[in-house]
């Protein structure tokens, strides 16, 4: 039932995104020339396929920490959210299907992206194609992590009316806590340890289980953290009647 609900919501955005194809286009375009200008900007300092790796990461993390609050912003100014509510449907178990629609959807627009940029830039791969693969598959334990620190900021949804501008300036503040460099500021430093991008970054230069463990560590942190706040949020929602605010 999970799979059927996923494929049609796959097959309505699939159909939204062809009547915006121009703007798609061009949104892709401007994508492409920040993420080929950050490769041409740091190439000296920094392995190429990692910054690679990195830059294709946080291009899907920007909707891990902006779309779950699109989502519920729109849930609520439909008043659909209601509706599901009413019928004791799982709100969290219908934003949940519809994260995995926008990771697939991202995956059709980024692969063609992202293989012109590798392409263009002239990407050195490692030789080896399962620490090509590993690696990708690490890059979406970070990507599906910080869904669970996007759901802890969409959470405030309920709270307040507009919260989607302040998760649009984080999704483009965590682009310098990437790990482009070394940070020389302690601040940053101490933030970027918050991400797990360097937790990518070290496994990618040394492989180890001890830092694959601790990448699931922060995704069950950040999606145990999301949990409590989403239904601590919706409870004082539903209390005060804030989701009939538009």
């Amino acid at each position: 039932m999970m799979l059927s609900a996923i494929g049609r919501e796959f097959s309505r955005q699939l159909s939204e995104y062809k009547q915006f194809k121009v703007n798609l286009l061009f949104a892709n375009l401007g994508i492409f020339f920040l993420v080929t200008g950050f490769l041409t900007y740091f190439d000296s300092q920094q392995d190429t396929f990692e910054l690679f790796i990195l830059l294709f990461t946080w291009y899907f993390s920007s909707h891990s920490i902006t779309h779950p609050t699109y989502f519920i912003e729109d849930e609520i100014a439909d008043r659909t959210i209601i509706n599901v509510i009413q019928s004791r449907r799982s709100i969290f178990g219908m934003l949940f299907i519809k994260i995995i629609v926008q990771i697939l959807l991202d995956l059709v627009k980024a692969i063609p992206l992202f293989c012109l940029v590798a392409l263009v830039q002239q990407i050195a791969f490692p030789t080896d194609w399962v620490v090509t693969f590993v690696t990708f598959l690490l890059s979406f334990v970070v990507i599906a992590s910080l869904y669970g620190l996007g759901f802890l900021f969409a959470s405030f949804s309920f709270v307040f009316t507009k919260i989607s501008s302040i998760t649009s300036l984080l999704a483009y503040g965590i682009l310098f806590l990437v790990g482009f460099q070394e940070q020389s500021s302690h601040l940053i430093a101490t933030l970027t340890r918050f991400l797990p991008f360097h937790l990518l970054v070290s496994f990618i230069r040394q492989p180890s289980w001890f830092v694959l463990l601790l990448l699931l560590g922060y995704g069950l942190i950040y999606w145990l953290l999301g949990y409590l706040c989403f239904q601590t949020c919706l409870t004082y929602a539903k209390k005060k009647g804030s989701l009939f605010h538009v």
